[in-house]
């Protein structure tokens, strides 16, 4: 099954696309499901990001507005309201508070601030590696990680070592063996809470050229009994759609994972992954 559970369009301060050129696309690439997962926060005035749950809550329903209009026109194809929630503590109030008032299909959980920087993007992202060694650098990243998953208001954790997209920059090859006790902590967490992880393919065409998590991480995940998996290609623009997504594909079934989830109203369901001897 051919699906897309992380894309972001017009709807987030970094997307672009409206929904109409989003669906469309999805379509001529042949996807049966996908997810609109637009940022709860919006970019501000002054640069940094800000949280407002009257604005977010009215963005989410105008998207789900034009979902319910434009579903009709792709019968063959689902298409999903989700969110992702971008972890910050002071954050978690506003965030619960718009998980209850909108009608969700599904929610991604994600860190890009540690400690007040940022690890994923953007002209401030350097200072958070040029001041920590790796052992730091990436064990704090995982930390946070759990404390997120603590947390638990979502569904799935997405990009779960996104501190490789700029750590291999400074530190050379991830390895993700050298942090095994630090990943497998949160994936322990995670297990216990019923949250699921998320196979996200930007990192095929970013500095890791790998997804996020890599393959060993997956590892960990299935050997975890993580039960919850889903895949998303963190599109923002329509011509990005697709990126890296048969690379994800073939990660997550060499990780042995067999299923595949899906979501309705947060509730999901597992569907056999097409086995491989069956593609063309």
């Amino acid at each position: 099954m051919r699906v897309n559970y992380h894309l972001h369009n017009q709807y987030s301060s970094d997307g672009r696309g409206t929904t109409e050129e989003v669906c469309g696309r999805a379509f001529e690439l042949g996807f049966e499901e996908i997810c609109f997962t637009n940022h709860a926060e919006m970019l501000a005035d002054d640069g940094g990001w800000a949280l407002d749950l009257v604005e977010a809550r009215q963005r989410y329903e105008n998207l789900q507005h034009e979902i319910e209009r434009i579903q009709p026109e792709y019968p063959d194809m689902r298409i999903l309201l989700g969110a992702e929630f971008e972890y910050r503590p002071e954050w978690v109030e506003t965030l619960d508070a718009l998980l209850d008032s909108v009608d969700f299909d599904m929610v991604i959980g994600s860190v890009h601030v540690v400690d007040g920087e940022q690890v994923s993007g953007g002209p401030t992202t350097g200072a958070y590696f040029e001041d920590r060694d790796v052992t730091e650098a990436y064990g704090r990243y995982f930390e946070v990680l759990a404390e997120m998953i603590d947390w638990g208001g979502f569904d799935v954790v997405g990009h779960f070592d996104l501190v490789k997209r700029f750590g291999v920059k400074h530190y050379g090859q991830y390895d993700a063996g050298q942090f095994e006790s630090e990943i497998r902590a949160p994936l322990k967490k995670m297990v216990e809470k019923g949250l699921g992880i998320e196979v996200n393919t930007s990192g095929v065409v970013q500095p890791p050229a790998e997804p996020y998590p890599s393959l060993d991480v997956l590892r960990f995940a299935k050997e975890e009994h993580v039960a919850t998996v889903t895949i998303g290609t963190d599109s923002h623009v329509p011509t990005s759609f697709d990126q890296g997504l048969e690379a994800g594909e073939l990660v997550l079934r060499r990780s042995g994972f067999s299923e595949i989830t899906l979501f309705s109203h947060r509730i999901r369901k597992n569907v056999a992954l097409t086995p491989i001897e069956e593609e063309a």
